[in-house]
């Protein structure tokens, strides 16, 4: 039997498609000294890899990026995807996937640090545990 939590779920998953490219235009980005702080307790690892886990059309990316992080920017949202990659295309340290929180399409172990601008996500994540 289908859980319909699990629908609700891809339903908000996706509610930001139909504007997706508006909201590439208008949403402000993320200002860099909070980003800054987020990363605070792992600044000094390098090189820096961060999973922007719920990318959207990679406001967060782009703010990481700057920052000098190594980023794989996942998004479940099609269309929201397609606005990210075209956006990030030229952009040689970041790596676009489709994905989901609850799925992240990166090997168990992998040596990355999960930062999400969506914190609705945090609570469903079962993340195995990150490297020292």
């Amino acid at each position: 039997m289908d859980d319909p939590r699990q629908d609700d779920r891809l339903l908000r998953g996706s509610s930001f498609g139909a504007a997706a490219n508006a909201y590439a235009e208008h949403r402000p980005g993320y200002a860099e000294a909070a980003v800054r702080w987020v990363l605070e307790p792992v600044w000094a690892r390098r090189p820096l890899r961060v999973i922007d886990l719920g990318a959207g059309t990679g406001k967060l990316t782009a703010t990481l990026i700057r920052l000098g992080a190594e980023v794989t920017a996942v998004e479940p949202d099609p269309k929201m995807l397609a606005v990210l990659r075209r956006d990030m295309a030229d952009m040689a340290s970041v790596r676009v996937r489709s994905g989901r929180a609850e799925e992240i399409p990166m090997p168990d172990g992998s040596a990355y640090q999960y930062v999400t601008a969506t914190l609705d996500l945090l609570p469903r994540m079962r993340v195995s545990g990150t490297p020292e």
